[in-house]
């Protein structure tokens, strides 16, 4: 899958300690600048994976209830049970979308 938003190319390079850090301290600090920018890469990641899926639900259920008024054809009875199936698939999309944002 592409990336609808590219990661940053090369090294990120951490903030710099500031004055007065000793090593460790330093040290301590760019740890932790690192583990921040991983969880942001990780989180990123989420947000796009859930925007796939929501893109790929809406798109999809669009064509299931399109496909369930033809197949309906004018019949109320035949319309209920077809749209049926095409909002049972809608729950289920928005159930994976909602999966990846917890």
């Amino acid at each position: 899958m592409s990336e609808l938003i590219p990661r940053p190319s090369g090294k990120i390079t951490p903030f710099g300690a500031p004055e007065g850090f000793s090593r460790s301290e330093g040290k301590s600090l760019q740890r932790r600048q690192n583990a921040e920018v991983s969880q942001g890469l990780v989180t990123a990641a989420r947000v796009q994976a859930a925007g796939f899926v929501a893109a790929t639900g809406m798109h999809l259920t669009a064509m299931l209830s399109r496909e369930a008024e033809f197949q309906a054809n004018g019949d109320p009875r035949a319309a209920e049970r077809l749209n049926f199936i095409a909002d049972s698939f809608a729950e289920g999309a928005a159930m994976e979308v909602r999966r990846f944002l917890r």
